[in-house]
Order: structure tokens, then sequence, then C-alpha cells
């Protein structure tokens, strides 16, 4: 019996000198210098996370801040990008935000009228006339104060993005009297101005996560949204809601933001880096925008099945007429000089 002990202890002992030999563990040179993992100690990563498609104006958008930031930085600051709501949803990534569960955003901004009701300012119907005045007033004053506002809540604005005109896609006939939003189902964002805006037109407005939209159609819960022709391509919506009325009757935009703490955790230098790079692409952004949305309505105009309907003048002033008493709401809701400085920067665009 001792035998067979002692040889079984030898035989172990010999499999780990062998395998030890093997793998060089008693090698005491320096491992192999690897140039591709000097400075990784030294790199930050902002995890950005967002909701939409990576073909869309947003999309695009984070891809090229990344891009700036990178180049910027020499390679020192890292984007990794999160679309589609991968990680989180226009929900929970505020929360996901503030949390410091990523480190950047961009929601429209109506999901951020809960914590900020005067943002409800951008949400207003039938302000803007032009793609141009919306450039004006998201890069004006209005917009600093706006994005100061998010100090209130623990968060770092940086800037918004323009994604386009917002128009009615429905499933139904086409929403282009006041009486067809009569007992409608219609999908909205948080917005107290946007629910006031379809309540005034009589009809239901639902509030949807935009990843839950797709879902909420198929299943006959949603029989119509507000939404630019980019998203409603991105996202496949026209399939099931092809009768299309192009309104302009208000307008996406978002808000980039960072979690606080950690843009004060930067140094100025690479603070400077991202407000650069945000800078720099400022014209760009918008005017992809409008290009997207302007190249998805070609290529929709190309789908049988789908009916475009434009107003008659008559029939946006009846809209404009029915919508008038959500100003003064706003004014109850948020600040009356916010709407005043909407309005001089829109005029002083012209």
């Amino acid at each position: 019996m001792r035998f067979y002990i002692i040889t079984a202890m030898v035989t172990v002992v010999l499999l780990i000198i062998s395998i030890s030999y093997r793998f060089d563990v008693w090698n005491s040179k320096d491992l192999p210098y690897d140039d591709e993992q000097v400075g990784l100690d030294d790199q930050i990563v902002i995890n950005f996370s967002h909701v939409v498609a990576e073909n869309t104006p947003k999309g695009l958008a984070v891809i090229k801040f990344a891009e700036l930031v990178k180049e910027k930085s020499d390679g020192k600051i890292i984007v990794q990008i999160y679309p589609n709501g991968i990680l989180y949803n226009d929900v929970n990534e505020l929360a996901a935000l503030k949390q410091g569960d990523i480190q950047m955003i961009a929601p429209t901004i109506s999901k951020m009228t809960k914590a900020l009701p005067s943002w409800q300012v951008l949400d207003l119907p039938f302000i803007f006339e032009n793609d141009e005045q919306i450039y004006e007033v998201l890069h004006g004053e209005l917009s600093e104060t706006l994005l100061r506002e998010l100090d209130n809540i623990n968060v770092h604005g940086l800037t918004f993005w323009h994604n386009g005109f917002k128009q009615m896609a429905s499933n139904l006939t086409p929403l282009l009297e006041v009486e067809h939003f009569k007992g409608v189902t219609v999908r909205i964002m948080p917005s107290d101005i946007l629910k006031e805006q379809f309540t005034l037109l009589k009809a239901k407005p639902i509030v949807t996560t935009f990843n839950d939209l797709y879902a909420a159609i198929q299943n006959n819960e949603i029989f119509a949204q507000e939404n630019t022709l980019s998203n409603l391509y991105s996202k496949g919506y026209y399939s099931m809601q092809p009768s299309i009325t192009l309104s302009n009757h208000g307008i996406l935009a978002y808000g980039v933001m960072m979690n606080s703490d950690f843009w004060k955790s930067l140094t100025d230098e690479q603070q400077q880096i991202i407000q650069d790079s945000l800078d720099e692409m400022q014209r760009w952004q918008h005017d992809q925008a409008v290009a997207i949305n302007a190249e998805n309505f070609q290529q929709l105009k190309t789908n049988e099945d789908i009916q475009f309907y434009t107003f008659s003048e008559i029939q946006r002033r009846q809209w404009m007429e029915a919508l008038q008493p959500i100003y003064n709401s706003y004014e109850k809701l948020g600040n009356k000089d916010f709407l005043t400085q909407l309005r001089k920067e829109i005029q002083d665009a012209k």
C-alpha cells in the first residue's frame, strides 16, 4: 500500500514539473513588450446610450462625436456607443445617467419635461416655420438657459441636436381635418404639452416608449403617432401606418447631456475636447438631419403603399385655432419668459 502511495506522489510531482517546464513558469525574463497595451490605464471611456437606429440623425451624430473626440484626444478618450436601446430605454436612461451607470445620453426634449417643465417650450406646436429658425434657437441664448436648468437635477448639459419636423402617421384615414382626430389613440412622449395638444384635438394620447411603440402598433393599441420621417423610415413604422400627413406641426430635438460627477472628474483639457468636438459638428449635425429627412421622404415616395397628404391653408388654420389654448397652458407650466425669448429668436432668424 505504501508503495502505491509513494508511486502516486512521485507521478504527481513529475507531472507538475513537466507542466511548469512547458509553460516556462520559472523563466525570470521579462514578458514580451506589447505596445498596444501602453496607455490603456490612462484611457477614459464614455459610455453613450441612446434609443434610435445608427442611420438616423441622432445615431450618426453620436458616431461623428465619437470620432472627433478620439481624434482630438489622440485616442485617450473613447466614446463607446450603445444604440437602439440595447442598454437603457427612453424611460430609464436618465436615471441610469444620474446613477453613473452610463456617462452620456441624448434624450428628446419631451422626455425631459417631467423633470424640467420649462423645456416644453420647444414642444409647442406651429412655432417654427423652417429648419434655419430651429438651428438658431437650438444654439442661441434660450438653448444655453435651458441647458443650465439641467444643473438643478445634477446633470451637465452640453448642447442640442436637431432631428427634424414632426409629421402625423396613421393606419387609418389621413389626419388632415381636426375632426379626424376624434377618438384616435395617438402615441405621445411624456410631455404635458403634447398630451394637451392631442386632447384639444379630441384624440386619446397614450404615452409609449420608443422601444415599445412597434409592438403597440401591431397590437392595435396605437393607431397614430407624431414623428419625423427619419424615425418613421428607420424603424419601419411606415409599413404599419402608411397614411402620412406632412404637417410640420412640431419639432423633434435632443438634449445632449453628461453625468455631472463624471464631467467634474475630467480635467479642463478633457472637458474642452468634448465641448470643442460638439461645437465643431454643430452645423454638420443640423444639416445632416435635414438631408436625412429629405432623403427618407424620397425613399418613402417610391413605396406605392404609402400615401402622403398636405394641409390646405384652411386646415392649417383650423389646427392652430384648436390648439390656441396650449400657449396659455405653457405659461402656467413653465417659464413664460422662455416663450417670449423663443419668439424673439425666431423673429431674429427670419
